[in-house]
């Protein structure tokens, strides 16, 4: 049997390429066609008759394989492929290490907008829920704004006041100045119309204060009168429920714990006018005390060398001073009005909700978070050993693969290497001089920001964990004049190797 016809026709196609394993494997057919050929099952009668003259010769030589030999060559073919696999997918892993860095001890990390209380209030409204979907300036919740308004009610009144004292100051330096001759007269007449003014003050602020303790009284009276009103009612209540009284009598007792309801809160805003009017009345002694002490003033400065008007000048910019503490008293009393609806800061969904109607809230006090999750809000928190340090380079291009979402690969790029190790930024760093020393691989964070059109339905939440594989050859131009352009002068995206 020639050659070509013991050859497969795909070993035949084979040896038309110059690959050193398809070599190696022709010399195995080459090898195996010859022990073939001198097998004596593949030889003709006449051949067998003139190879083999005599018995004794075939027992001197005999050319033909053994048993063992033909079963180890299917054992050698397949170690070869094998072995030709394993260079090519091994070449290629190793080419692939070479270009590229691989972390999975990373994270997807967010700008994360905690709300707060700005004062200390009682949440009327929730208007959102946990999971909402919210834009930026929408209302969240709102708070009750009672108490805002007397403050400023007082402070427009405290405006008022102050005012009117600028107003009589600027009266007095102009009146001085035309009636020089007088003015010692007027201003004794002034200090006793003061001394008089202090004295009406005081018994106003004495009054005042007795108001107060008879109508805090009051509250008192009405509160016990609505405990047992309260008691009542529900003892009433329970008998109708059981058909012991009438809807009437319940109804009655119904209205009279309504009452003492309604005499409860009137009491109160009495008391709080009260204590509204006590200010007012202390506020007059102050004026009355400083106008005898102006008042005192001028008299010894008239008779001294006239200078009143110097005096009454001062009094004019204090109460200039004073219109302006009032009108700062009644912005911040008015920007506090503001503080009672919560709006968001930032475009996001709503997490962490806390607040509940009716729920008493302090100031600092965290109601609910805003996550924003549009794709330039997110970023990686990528963890690299520092042997891969070198290789890394601002604008390198990565790709994301999200624990959550297998399937799915999200483009990226380095924005920025910390300019530490984290180590480095633990509250107890190590300290390689104690003598303890162990060189340890360090971890160096590098952040990664995602390409604006890689997660259009917004999917990426921040605290998933991802892996990360940053190709170390290839730089995106475009990110890289990014980081020092505003956006409106970002360019195309342009890669070079």
């Amino acid at each position: 049997m020639k050659k070509n016809q013991l050859l497969d026709p795909s070993v035949r196609s084979i040896r038309t390429q110059s690959d050193p394993a398809i070599d190696v494997v022709e010399s195995l057919s080459k090898e195996s066609e010859a022990l073939v050929e001198l097998s004596p099952s593949n030889q003709s009668p006449s051949d067998q008759s003139v190879a083999d003259p005599s018995p004794s010769d075939q027992s001197v030589a005999d050319p033909s394989p053994s048993p063992l030999a033909k079963q180890r060559l299917p054992l050698i073919f397949g170690g070869l492929i094998l072995v030709i696999v394993g260079a090519v997918f091994g070449g290629r892993w190793w080419q692939f290490q070479q270009t590229h860095a691989e972390t999975d001890n990373a994270q997807i990390q967010g700008h994360l907008s905690p709300i707060a209380a700005r004062i200390s209030a009682t949440v009327q409204k929730v208007l959102v829920k946990e999971g909402d979907h919210v834009e930026a300036g929408q209302d969240l919740v709102i708070l009750e704004d009672q108490d805002l308004s007397l403050k400023v009610q007082m402070a427009q009144a405290q405006l008022a006041n102050a005012k009117a004292q600028l107003a009589g100051a600027q009266d007095t330096v102009r009146i001085t100045n035309q009636t020089t001759p007088t003015q010692v007269a007027q201003s004794q007449a002034k200090l006793a119309a003061s001394m008089a003014g202090i004295n009406a003050a005081e018994a106003g602020v004495a009054q005042a204060e007795a108001q107060i303790a008879t109508r805090q009284a009051a509250i008192t009276q009405a509160q016990t009168a609505l405990n047992k009103a309260a008691a009542d009612y529900r003892r009433y209540n329970s008998l109708y429920k059981e058909g012991a009284v009438s809807a009437q009598q319940n109804d009655t007792a119904r209205a009279a714990y309504e009452n003492a309801q309604a005499s409860l809160v009137a009491s109160t805003q009495i008391v709080q006018e009260s204590e509204a009017g006590l200010v007012t009345a202390k506020a007059q002694l102050q004026t009355s005390q400083a106008n005898a002490n102006a008042a005192s003033g001028q008299v010894k400065e008239t008779q001294i060398s006239g200078q009143n008007v110097t005096v009454q000048q001062s009094q004019q910019k204090q109460a200039q001073a004073q219109i302006a503490q009032a009108e700062a008293t009644l912005a911040l009393a008015k920007q506090q009005i503001t503080y009672t609806v919560i709006k968001a800061p930032v475009t996001g969904d709503v997490g962490q909700l806390t607040a509940q109607v009716g729920q008493k809230i302090q100031t600092g006090q965290p109601l609910l978070s805003i996550v924003p999750l549009q794709t330039d809000t997110v970023y990686v928190e990528a963890n690299f050993k520092e042997t891969a340090l070198g290789r890394l380079k601002v604008g390198n291009l990565a790709t994301v693969k999200v624990d959550a979402y297998p399937n799915e690969t999200f483009v990226a790029h380095v924005a920025g290497i910390s300019p530490a190790t984290g180590s480095s930024y633990a509250l107890l760093p190590p300290d390689n001089a104690t003598g303890n020393f162990n060189k340890v691989v360090q971890w160096v964070p590098v952040r990664l920001v995602f390409d604006p059109q890689a997660d259009p339905r917004h999917k990426l939440r921040p605290g998933l964990n991802v892996s990360v594989s940053v190709e170390t050859l290839r730089v995106d131009t475009a990110s890289v004049e990014a980081i020092d352009k505003p956006p409106s002068i970002q360019s195309t995206s342009t890669l070079k190797p």
